[in-house]
């Protein structure tokens, strides 16, 4: 009897503990949803973040991020800029109506045009759609929609004409401060110093020279030295140099080809080594010379400056014994260094900065983006009888209502268990459309603007969009939903608009209603006191696009005024060396004037057309960067809504033979008719390859592949869309700007 109240109060205990944990596991759950609550419901709403690159003087950007406030503090997203890339100074915020401004400058060690930027967002649920732009000093323009999960923007090449001023002073900069960073080079300086004033300079010609070889061989079909190496063997070469400084000047034997073998050996790793401060974007065969002359030219001066503090210390020369003690200190500093880059060691010539990250969340996109880029950036509301969405945008503002016929249907003398059959539809749309005319007022700036009723549908509506029906089935009025949109053309942006529900509707309590502008949108709830939705113009940015023409530029030769003397200098210098007039001393001179002057070329200089050549056939990075410019004025241009301005300001980039053409393709390809007809507002247009150009005449043809990036709001809904292009473009000269006179499609795709 004993052992069975055992058994069965065993069993009641492990019941109870089951229930415990069931409870424990409820209350958890419970908890778990009401931590989520606030952040899945914040994920719904999705107005897109804007990030603008400005670059304000070579290297320097001012980086600034618009995010809607919807965003709670943890979740507000990053800039990411390319490696060597540094923030400067503080970082600033700014309250805006719906968003935050931040802004912070950055530096940047080499272009960043070719290179990977990106936002990132702390949790991926939370992140939202990005308008990425950047504008740089060199014209280009670039801009792109980055959805969440995209992996990070390649920005495209420079289609700016290379400076070769500027970058013939950067590689030779590169040169000289790689030699005077690196130990093995500055040991080397000391080396060479100990050899003596008359085989100094001929050891420095001699590493010179082998350089210039080595890198004429890497444009060959010899592969380029990895740096280490390179630096292990120039590290060798200046021990064994060391033991010829040891010996008896009549006794030395070898010392040219020793510094020749360095040379080369640098060479062949120099584009590697010099040339990464450069960026890689420009950094060719010339540049790799230039840095070569650029690291001779420091050597020189390395050298002169140990014999001229020699000379000031101990009145003539180097004595013997400090000779001896500089050589013997130069070979074991060598051999530690080598033996330090054999066993792991990194070339310690580029003082890189630390990596800055530039990885977007690659993780699926989540429910807030919804399928095909829907953002729902307006509260949920099913079994709202009424919605009102008032979307503001340059040249119209458009005003959607929502309207659910079973709670209204005695409003409209309907039997809400009935069905409405196709034919009995074109009625209750019309009456409902009257029915919101009737009830609403759209002013701007203080004036009552015209209604220009758009479509009525009936609708399907999903947590990821409202779409009208494409083909009419029987409606069961207890669940049909209706959809109105009027139009309110503007002239412009305006300053203040009002929405006025009077008489407010006697059958419907409150209205939720979504005001949506450029930058933000905001959720209110209307009833009879209150029955205004009020907007005022507080944007951070006009709208309103514009249009400039895209002038034919002749090709330009710079010249740098500073350099012009020096080189003059450097070239009689070379003269004199070669009439056997203090041969040495003029050859070395000649080099230093000749760095000198590359280094000071973007100081002071000028350019100077070349005539005839505006006329020519572009390369294919001057007609990207015409295209560039053309094609995103099209796109601008359709944003307007009235046929006549769009006409003129397509006539800007567009020949007058083919301006209907162009109107009406591009024009059908921005509309969304899934989505009611309404059309795209592009935000970015990317022309990312320009090839096969050839010259018509006094024009030319192109194959051109473009994306073009835009959004539609319609019904509470923020719908992104990216199209690709593959066309042949015809662009010719007229009065002194270019002109497309013919768009040939070759393929088209929704790639978003």
């Amino acid at each position: 009897m004993t052992r069975i109240r055992t058994e069965n109060s065993t069993s009641r205990y492990a019941v109870g503990s089951r229930r415990t944990a069931y409870r424990r596991g409820l209350l958890a759950l419970a908890a778990a949803a009401l931590v989520l609550t606030p952040i899945l419901a914040r994920a719904d709403v999705g107005p897109p973040a804007h990030m603008r690159i400005t670059e304000t003087e070579p290297g320097r950007y001012r980086v600034t991020w618009r995010v809607p406030t919807v965003l709670p503090a943890r979740a507000v997203p990053r800039p990411q800029l390319p490696e060597g890339c540094e923030p400067v100074g503080q970082q600033s915020v700014t309250s805006q109506p719906g968003a935050w401004l931040f802004e912070r400058t950055w530096t940047c060690g080499a272009p960043i045009t070719g290179r990977e930027i990106g936002i990132e967002y702390p949790f991926g649920d939370l992140a939202l759609t990005t308008v990425a732009r950047v504008d740089l000093l060199s014209g280009d323009r670039f801009a792109r929609v980055i959805s969440p999960g995209d992996p990070p923007w390649r920005l495209p090449e420079g289609t700016a004409a290379p400076d070769p001023v500027g970058l013939s002073a950067d590689a030779a900069l590169a040169g000289v401060s790689h030699a005077f960073r690196s130990p093995v080079h500055l040991v080397f300086i000391v080396v060479a110093a100990a050899l003596g004033l008359a085989a100094a300079p001929l050891v420095i010609t001699g590493f010179t020279a082998g350089q210039l070889v080595g890198v004429g061989m890497t444009a060959g079909p010899v592969p380029p030295l990895g740096g280490i190496p390179a630096e292990i063997i120039f590290a060798v070469s200046a021990v064994l140099l060391a033991r010829e400084a040891l010996r008896p000047e009549a006794q030395r034997r070898g010392i040219l080809p020793l510094a020749v073998a360095a040379g080369l050996a640098h060479g062949l790793a120099v584009a590697g080594l010099v040339t990464s401060e450069l960026g890689g974007g420009e950094a060719g065969i010339a540049a790799s010379i230039i840095a070569a002359l650029g690291t001779d030219a420091a050597h020189l001066v390395g050298v002169g400056a140990l014999f001229g503090l020699a000379h000031l210390l101990a009145g003539v020369g180097v004595p013997d014994r400090r000779r001896r003690g500089l050589a013997w200190a130069s070979g074991i500093v060598s051999m530690a260094l080598a033996i330090g880059l054999a066993f792991g060691g990194e070339p310690p010539s580029v003082d890189a900065a630390a990596p800055v990250s530039t990885a977007l969340d690659s993780g699926p996109a989540t429910a807030s983006a919804g399928p095909g880029g829907s953002q729902r950036i307006s509260p949920a509301a099913p079994n709202a009888p009424l919605q009102s969405f008032l979307a503001i945008e340059p040249f119209e503002i458009r005003h959607e209502a929502m309207v659910r016929l079973g709670p209204l249907a005695e409003t409209f003398g309907l039997d809400p268990d009935g069905t409405l059959e196709p034919l009995d539809q074109q009625a209750i749309q019309t009456t409902v459309t009257a029915f919101v005319l009737s009830r609403t007022t759209v002013s701007t700036d203080g004036s009552v603007v015209a209604a220009l009723p758009r479509r009525a549908d009936f609708m399907t509506v999903s947590p990821t969009g409202a779409l009208p029906r494409v083909n009419p089935v029987p409606e069961p009025v207890a669940d049909a939903v209706i959809g109105v949109v009027v139009a309110y053309p503007t002239d412009g942006m305006p300053q203040r608009v009002e929405l006025d529900w009077e008489p407010f509707p006697d059958a419907i309590g409150q209205i939720p209603a979504t005001l949506i502008d450029p930058e933000s949108n905001r959720f209110e709830l209307l009833t009879a006191d209150l029955a205004s939705l009020a907007w005022e113009n507080r944007l951070s940015e006009d709208p309103i696009p514009t249009v400039e023409a895209i002038e034919v530029e002749p090709v330009k030769l710079p010249i740098p005024l500073l350099s012009i003397p020096l080189f003059l200098a450097s070239l009689a210098l070379l003269i004199a060396a070669l009439m056997d007039r203090r041969r040495t001393l003029s050859f070395a001179g000649a080099r230093v004037l000749l760095v000198l002057g590359l280094l000071v070329g973007p100081i002071a200089q000028t350019a100077v057309a070349m005539p005839g050549s505006a006329s020519r056939a572009p390369s294919e990075r001057q007609a990207r960067r015409i295209l560039a410019g053309l094609l995103p004025n099209i796109y601008r241009a359709l944003e307007f809504r009235d046929e006549s301005a769009i006409y003129d300001r397509l006539a800007v980039s567009v020949t007058g033979e083919t301006l209907t053409d162009v109107y009406l393709e591009q024009r059908r390809s921005l509309e969304i008719e899934e989505r009611g007809g309404a059309q795209a507002r592009v935000e970015a247009v990317e022309v990312l390859e320009v090839d096969d150009v050839e010259e018509t005449g006094e024009g030319f043809q192109a194959r051109a592949i473009w994306h073009v990036g835009g959004m539609v709001t319609h019904f509470g809904h923020r719908h992104f869309r990216q199209n690709r292009y593959e066309a042949l473009v015809g662009v010719v000269p007229v009065d002194g700007v270019w002109k497309i006179d013919g768009i040939e499609v070759l393929e088209q795709e929704r790639i978003q």
